[in-house]
């Protein structure tokens, strides 16, 4: 009979023991193999999603760079066309052309260069020899030269659109050269020339820090983002092209050297994989070969190519990144047990971190509401204050308006003073003839002659309305009335302020030239407060030329842009420099003392204002000052 022996707990724990060293021997032997396979897969993976990813943020860059050029060219494709239609341009083909109209040539296209804002204009003849240019009063100007040879002016002479990318034989700046001929009927004349700087776009691809050129149909790099590859080639050129290329002076003296390259793989039709040195623009401490992929695509509407250099080291540092990633990754597998172990501790202090948080957020939400309280109160005493300022601030304009108006008034009231012996002469002489009228129709009557006495009584009534007219004009001009602006005539309130000085003007022997004859110019404003501006303004022209013998006044307006331009010139000493800035100041006379107070041109310039206008003033060129009231056009109807 067979006994059974149990096992003590000494044999348990050490197969217990036993088996845990198994387990984990195994679970390192998997991960020594799991962990650099799929870190190799991962990092495999990660280089082909980049290519993938990089074909595709090539070809958005690259639409982007391919746009922005086609729109620098293309916008200036017009300008040659429209240039060979200009008459001045033409002008140089007349025979017998003046220098004159050389000179003006030459202008035109200077301005037309910094207008378009491009490098230089030129006109050249049939045989090639420029006649004028925008650089002709430069140190390398371009006039008398001859491009003869250049394609760009072969391809104009055969009537087409020439297109040619070049270094310059005279400024050895390289630029996109746009002709076009300059015709008479079948005849071609000459050819127009412009051409457009590239260092706009290397300057801002320059700054982007990406590696983009772009080659002619020569295969030569023109424009590149990396100086040190410019005038260069991705391959090397036949020795016959290269000296043809060197002889049309294309590229002048650039040696048209391939940059230096080892082995190269296509990776697909647009892309290619090469090793190239590394060139002097890059980054110092990078390898002197590196590796790049090169990314190609047609430029449209050129014979242009656009080429994206991209780094293989970056693909590198990102398919790095991603097994570094995966490092970690098992890394945080592998510490995830330890995690779970202290989880119990690490969720007690998260909760006691929770509560001191929550603390400190209940405090700054309490302090935070106090200083709210104290910023809403500071704002309401300052919204107190602010309002009765506004209050203060209308009841000042409220009361500088009356006082204005008060002004006005009483420059009016001036202006009457000063009216006083022309009008008193005016009606002098109406007064005499209904006197002598008068005895001469009570002959008349006492002679029964009343045909005689009726035409007597005639003149006596047409004498009175005359008076009447001129009462009416001071009564008028003397009332206070509304600044409210509505459509007036200006050729009616001229006229009527001429009338007012008709005989201040008689007396001092002024002639006063209205030359406003349109009765259809109407502006917005007030026809008293006008009245009194024009009629200040003519006060000032008579006093100004005093007892000067030819006294003279100009009136004209005209029109443009709904506007109004009214110009009141004299003949007399003009203004004092010095005075200009101070002439619209309040209480600034040059007049003796007590002949005026200096109000009447700062009144005028503020009535103007109300209107919506400007009064300037400045001295003619022939002598005497100018004075513009620049009014709003009323609309018509």
């Amino acid at each position: 009979m067979s006994q059974d022996h149990p096992t003590s707990p000494e044999t348990d724990t050490y197969q217990d023991l036993l088996q845990k060293k198994s387990v984990r021997l195994l679970l390192v032997i998997l991960i020594s193999i799991a962990m650099p396979l799929s870190l190799w897969g991962l990092a495999d993976w990660t280089h082909k999603k980049g290519l993938d990813d990089l074909r595709q943020q090539l070809d958005a860059r690259m639409n982007l760079y391919s746009s922005n050029i086609v729109s620098e060219l293309e916008k200036y494709e017009y300008l040659p066309i429209i240039l060979a239609r200009d008459p001045i341009l033409k002008a140089l083909f007349i025979p017998d052309a003046t220098p004159e109209q050389v000179d003006r040539a030459n202008r035109h296209l200077s301005a037309i260069r910094e207008t378009a804002e491009v490098s230089v204009v030129y006109v050249m003849s049939p045989r090639g020899i420029t006649l004028a240019a925008s650089n002709w009063d430069e140190d390398m100007s371009f006039v008398g030269r001859n491009f003869q040879f250049r394609p760009y002016f072969k391809n104009a002479m055969l009537g087409k659109v020439g297109h040619y990318f070049a270094l310059g034989t005279t400024t050895k700046v390289p630029g996109y050269y746009l002709s076009y001929p300059i015709e008479n009927g079948q005849q071609i004349e000459g050819v127009v020339v412009v051409k457009v700087s590239v260092a706009r776009l290397e300057e801002s691809w320059s700054n982007s820090k990406e590696e983009v050129v772009v080659t002619d149909n020569n295969g030569v790099i023109i424009i590149s983002s990396t100086e040190d590859w410019k005038f260069r080639t991705f391959k090397p050129i036949a020795k016959e092209k290269r000296d043809q290329l060197i002889q049309s002076q294309q590229y002048l003296n650039s040696p048209l050297a391939p940059i230096e390259s080892g082995r190269e793989n296509s990776i697909d039709d647009h892309t290619k994989r090469l090793t190239i040195r590394h060139p002097q623009g890059w980054d110092k401490n990078a390898p002197n070969w590196e590796d790049v992929y090169i990314r190609t695509r047609k430029i449209l509407g050129t014979d242009w190519n656009l080429h994206y250099v991209f780094r293989e080291s970056r693909l590198r540092e990102d398919a790095i990144d991603s097994i570094i990633i995966g490092a970690f990754a098992w890394l945080i597998a592998i510490l995830s047990f330890l995690y779970f172990m202290q989880r119990r501790n690490m969720i007690n202090n998260r909760l006691h971190f929770q509560e001191q948080h929550q603390k400190t957020l209940e405090q700054a939400a309490i302090e935070l509401e106090s200083r709210v309280e104290r910023r809403t109160k500071a704002l309401s005493e300052a919204n107190v204050r602010l309002e009765e300022e506004i209050k203060e601030r209308l009841k000042a304009e409220e009361d500088l308006h009356m006082a204005q108006d008060e002004l006005v008034q009483a420059g009016k009231l001036a202006a009457l003073g000063q009216m006083a012996a022309g009008i008193t002469h005016e009606m002098n002489q109406p007064l005499t003839a209904i006197r002598s009228y008068a005895d001469n129709a009570k002959i008349l009557l006492e002679r029964n002659r009343l045909e005689d006495t009726r035409s007597n009584l005639e003149q006596i009534a047409n004498l009175c309305s005359r008076l009447g007219k001129i009462s009416g004009q001071l009564k008028v001009f003397s009332r206070k009335t509304p600044s409210e602006k509505a459509p007036i005539s200006l050729t009616k309130v001229v006229t009527e302020a001429i009338n007012l000085l008709s005989s201040s003007a008689k007396l001092e022997q002024v002639q006063i030239h209205n030359g406003i004859n349109d009765d259809s110019i109407m502006v917005l404003g007030e026809t008293i407060r006008l009245e009194q501006v024009l009629i200040n303004l003519l006060r000032n022209a008579l006093d100004a030329m005093g007892a000067q013998e030819k006294a003279e006044i100009w009136i004209s307006a005209s029109t443009n842009n709904r506007r109004v331009s009214l110009t009141i010139r004299d003949n007399g000493p003009g203004f004092d420099e010095k005075d200009m800035a101070r002439i619209f100041d309040p209480f600034f006379t040059t007049k003796e003392v007590g002949q005026g107070l200096g109000l009447g041109l700062s009144i005028s310039s503020r009535i103007i204002q109300d209107f919506g206008g400007v009064l300037k003033a400045h001295n003619h060129k022939d002598g005497g000052a100018v004075f513009t009231l620049e009014l709003l056009q009323a609309p018509n109807g």
